[in-house]
């Protein structure tokens, strides 16, 4: 049975292993870095899970994690409203389980969890074949590149 499900420490592997499978897709993360990453990025995760700094929903087929999307939580300068961003990434989905509408069901629920938080901004840095899956879900390009959360 396919479904999501709220992502916790525990989870970190999982989470680092998705990683690490986008970034080598997209050709960032050579073949024989890509364990190395992933086990440091296990630690990053777990980091930023104690420091309150990550929301995270998984994509679950029986008791295999095939997909992610993720948010972090950060600090920019103070302004009136606050000072807190989300950035919204770690957005993959392994390729059996792609155009499904998984990723949407993914990205919707960190949205949902970020709506409850007091982060002030959201933004992502989408590549160029992700960009009409965010805009459909109310993020709005700018010219940078940067999509921004709708209010």
């Amino acid at each position: 049975m396919i479904e999501i499900r709220r992502a916790e420490p525990e989870d970190a592997p999982d989470l680092a292993r998705l990683r690490a499978a986008s970034l080598a897709e997209q050709g960032y993360l050579p073949p024989a870095e890509r364990q190395p990453f992933a086990q440091r990025a296990a630690d990053d995760f777990a980091r930023m899970f104690a420091g309150g700094r990550l929301v995270a929903w998984l994509l679950v087929d029986g008791e295999t994690v095939v997909g992610s999307a993720c948010a972090n939580y950060f600090d920019r300068l103070p302004f009136p409203d606050g000072s807190l961003h989300a950035e919204l990434s770690g957005v993959y989905v392994e390729p059996a389980y792609r155009r499904a509408g998984h990723a949407s069901r993914l990205v919707s629920a960190v949205v949902r969890d970020i709506r409850s938080s007091p982060a002030r901004m959201t933004f992502l840095r989408p590549s160029p074949g992700a960009r009409s899956l965010y805009a459909r879900l109310g993020f709005v390009d700018d010219p940078t590149g940067v999509m921004s959360l709708g209010a």
